[in-house]
């Protein structure tokens, strides 16, 4: 043992380590669940642009995104990822990684002798527990250049004004041109970039004690940047305008700066105050909530190991980082970081606050997390600097900062779990609906009670069918569109009688009506398939009474013969498994549907031979009746029982599906005793 533990002391940590620290700390935090993740909310615009219209087309996207000059970024990004989710979350998480490295070379920069601050920083910024949009692959790909060229940019202007040389030029220039770079690119960093006024301030102050003479070095310096900034702001304000009808983040605080002051000042205010403290606190609160540690739940006990082991690890690295160092003795350290991080806090919430949004106020604070990572720039920074102020005991210090890096292990691990279940959804969902419908009439409506994916939303969902269907031809009118119909019209009636069913997304544009509509439920939460509702489902005792209702104007004549077997596209989905239970009940309804009853029979005794099973009765009815028009009336009576015994409250259904044999089977004496005695037995008397 003491061997092992004079082992353990000769292990020292340099800074060169830092990185390797970094990137562990990032692949504990959002890399563990990488292979089970997909596509999600807005992603899937992306996928859908560059998938079906042509990588050329993203142009198109951003322009009605608002963010015209970003294109270039996201070409880039499906030249070289292509289509495969795997790729795009190595790729994120590898962008993060640049920030966290950038993050900390600008701090060893503007603190030299700040050596272990700086790293600890840097790995309470890589995994700070607040931006829950980091599985959003495609869709944060500005947010992570963006900061990764503020980052460079901070760190070059640093340089610039530490060097007498004349490399000091070359820094600058290249410091300014990607201040633009980011800039036009996205402008979530545009706030931020009013820091550069303190970071300034901390630089002259060192070689100038007048305060004067101070401020007036600060501004000559800050002149250049400023001049990018303002064209910036110039451009977007003035001289860029949305397409026709196109709405979308206007600076309407901005305006009212100089129509109604106060009023803007007061807002601003406002928004700083209660952002900032939401994101210093929220994360942190979430990250400690007990509910969420089911023990028995193997992802819990997974989730519990990793950040058991993670707390190890960093309280490791903290009591072995740099242990001969010189404590720095800066009296102006303290001082200039805190102003700093509330310099950053103040600042990075203003192209937010600018158009008149706050976290605070958001409804949805998983979306509007993005709006904070501008902030996670000071919130890192000052919540190191709370901890070094409180806790002055060297190893309380460590624990207390190990602990903080586990605990927002346990904050990210379970927000990625929640965008695995959704892609593990949506792929069950997507292959069933192709596997069900291998075709549907251009102009038709999806409907479902309520949204039935996580992350999601009725846009992405939307675009993710339309790519699943890999539609072509169809210029801006796609061809199949999703209404959660709670959310878009709960008035079934007026549903039914054929409501307009319009919706406008980027430069997409859906117009249709209820009349031409598939009524869908999916439930895998209750061991169900997609289903595909039909009028004969009126009587369906497993749905809402809504479903129900507007069950009768479900055409599932909209569903069409196609040529060759349809498929997801296997860059984003992968290889379909066939040999499940939701395949052959799929293939089964469909064949049910164009009356192909020897094919129901056929998949029904495939799938007995690799001994798949419904947990639900209903999926049982599409073989019922394909047994009955086949005229084997024992496996009728075996399967109508069996239904019957597994799902309560389904004799309405199984009496329709007899009533249907009743009317279209070949006519037998079996048949007629069959139906008789199955009918008594489920008091179908009693459904008429």
């Amino acid at each position: 043992m003491n061997k092992v533990r004079s082992f353990f002391r000769q292990i020292v940590f340099s800074e060169k380590s830092a990185p390797l620290a970094f990137l562990v700390i990032c692949v504990f935090g959002f890399g563990l669940l990488i292979p089970r993740l997909g596509f999600y909310m807005d992603d899937w615009p992306y996928v859908f642009y560059a998938k079906l219209k042509g990588i050329d087309s993203l142009r198109e996207m951003l322009v009605f995104d608002s963010r015209p000059n970003a294109a270039w970024l996201y070409m880039l990004g499906f030249n070289i990822l292509g289509f495969k989710p795997m790729a795009w979350h190595v790729s994120a998480l590898l962008m993060r990684f640049g920030t966290v490295i950038t993050f900390w070379i600008f701090l060893r920069v503007l603190w030299a002798e700040r050596r272990k601050e700086a790293i600890a920083v840097s790995l309470l910024f890589a995994i700070f527990p607040f931006f829950m949009l980091q599985p959003f692959a495609v869709g944060s790909t500005h947010h992570w250049f963006g900061f990764l060229a503020f980052n460079i940019s901070l760190i070059l202007m640093t340089l610039a004004m530490q060097d007498a040389s004349y490399k000091k030029w070359g820094y600058a220039a290249i410091a300014l041109g990607l201040e633009a770079a980011h800039l036009f690119t996205s402008e979530y960093f545009a706030g931020l970039e009013l820091i550069r006024a303190a970071i300034l301030w901390i630089l002259i102050s060192r070689i100038e004690t007048r305060f004067t003479k101070k401020a007036w070095l600060v501004f000559l310096n800050w002149i250049p940047y400023l001049v990018v900034l303002g064209f910036f702001f110039y451009w977007r304000v003035v001289l860029y305008q949305n397409p026709e009808g196109v709405t979308r983040n206007e600076p309407i605080i901005l305006m009212q700066l100089f129509t109604e002051p106060f009023k803007a000042v007061v807002f601003l205010l406002s928004a700083f105050l209660t952002d900032a403290i939401s994101v210093l606190t929220i994360g942190w609160g979430k990250a400690v909530d007990a509910s969420t540690l089911n023990i028995a739940s193997p992802f819990v006990q997974f989730k519990i190991a990793v950040c058991m082991f993670g707390f190890v690890l960093a309280y490791f690295y903290f009591n072995r980082l740099l242990p001969h160092s010189n404590e720095a003795n800066e009296t102006n350290w303290r001082k200039d970081s805190v102003t700093l991080a509330i310099a950053a806090l103040m600042t990075g919430g203003l192209p937010i606050w600018f158009i008149g949004r706050s976290i605070v106020e958001s409804k949805n604070l998983l979306s509007a997390s993005r709006f904070g990572i501008p902030a996670m720039f000071g919130a890192s920074l000052l919540t190191f600097l709370l901890v070094d102020y409180f806790i002055s005991d060297k190893n309380k210090k460590n624990l207390f900062l190990a602990f903080a890096l586990a605990l927002a292990i346990n904050f990210h691990l379970d927000n990625t779990k929640e965008f695995q279940y959704s892609w593990e959804k949506q792929e069950r969902f997507a292959q069933q609906l192709i596997w069900r419908a291998p075709g549907i009439e251009a102009g038709t409506s999806l409907l479902t009670d309520q949204e039935v994916l996580g992350v999601m939303g009725e846009y992405a969902v939307s675009f993710s069918i339309n790519t699943t269907y890999q539609v072509e031809n169809f210029g801006s009118s796609p061809p199949y569109w999703y209404f959660p119909f709670y959310y878009t019209n709960p008035n079934v009636s007026d549903l039914l009688q054929g409501a307009p069913l319009e919706y406008e997304k980027l430069s997409m544009v859906f117009s249709s009506n209820s009349n031409q509509m598939i009524l869908l439920d999916f439930n895998p939460e209750l061991n169900r398939c997609l289903w595909i509702l039909q009028p004969q489902d009126a009587n369906l005792r497993l749905v809402s009474d809504d479903v129900r209702q507007l069950a009768a104007g479900s055409d599932v004549s909209l569903i069409k013969q196609t040529e060759k077997e349809s498929s997801l596209p296997e860059d984003i989905y992968g290889k379909q498994n066939t040999q499940t239970w939701c395949y052959y009940f799929e293939k089964a309804d469909l064949a049910r549907q164009r009356r192909q009853w020897n094919e129901v029979v056929r998949l029904w005794d495939e799938s007995q031979s690799v001994g798949e099973r419904a947990d639900n009765g209903f999926e049982y009815i599409p073989f019922i009746e394909g047994f009955g028009q086949t005229g084997d009336w024992e496996q009728v009576k075996s399967l109508t029982k069996f239904s019957k015994k597994i799902t309560a409250g389904l004799e309405p259904s199984l009496c329709g599906a007899l009533d249907r044999l009743a009317a279209d089977a070949p006519a037998s004496q079996e048949r007629d005793e069959a139906i008789f005695n199955l009918k008594d037995e489920l008091k179908c008397s009693n459904y008429q």
